[in-house]
């Protein structure tokens, strides 16, 4: 018998790969779903399976400061591929956060595989979850698809 090894790939490439990976699975379900269900019903079945899971990822910043919020994401996002930073400020007597995003996974691998834009089932829908279970409000500034440099959100707190 005879053994067949693979080359060792870098761990650079390796952890693109994965991270295209992950970046694509909200994307393909999303398509999956509308492919399987047709248009409407797809879109339903999504967006229920993605507050599901919303809430289950938000619970534990119920009660904390948006600055907290901000901080996990900061802490947490490169790991996935983002190029991203924060800037706090006071306005009104209020804290509010300013979210940079330089580089986004999603979107660049939809774009790489020539697939809609992710913005709508991921962002908006973080937007307009992050209101309801009152995480906090999130109001997009700039957008890369739009052709800004960055993507930009301005995030206050919870009402």
């Amino acid at each position: 018998m005879t053994k067949v090894v693979g080359q060792t790939m870098p761990w650079e490439k390796q952890r693109d790969m994965l991270i295209e990976a992950v970046a694509l699975k909200l994307p393909l379900l999303h398509q999956s779903l509308i492919a399987t269900y047709g248009e409407d019903k797809g879109k339903q079945i999504y967006e229920e399976l993605f507050e599901t899971n919303f809430k289950r990822r938000s619970a534990r910043f119920q009660g904390k400061s948006i600055v907290d919020v901000m901080m996990a994401e900061i802490e947490v996002f490169p790991a996935f591929g983002w190029d991203i930073w924060i800037e706090k400020k006071e306005e009104n007597g209020k804290v509010v956060c300013y979210e940079h995003l330089a580089k986004c996974p999603h979107l660049d691998a939809t774009k790489k595989y020539n697939l809609p834009l992710p913005c709508a089932i991921i962002c908006d829908m973080d937007c307009k979850y992050g209101e309801k279970y009152k995480v906090g409000k999130w109001e997009r500034l700039k957008h890369m698809p739009s052709g800004d440099p960055e993507c930009c959100f301005r995030i206050t707190p919870a009402q």
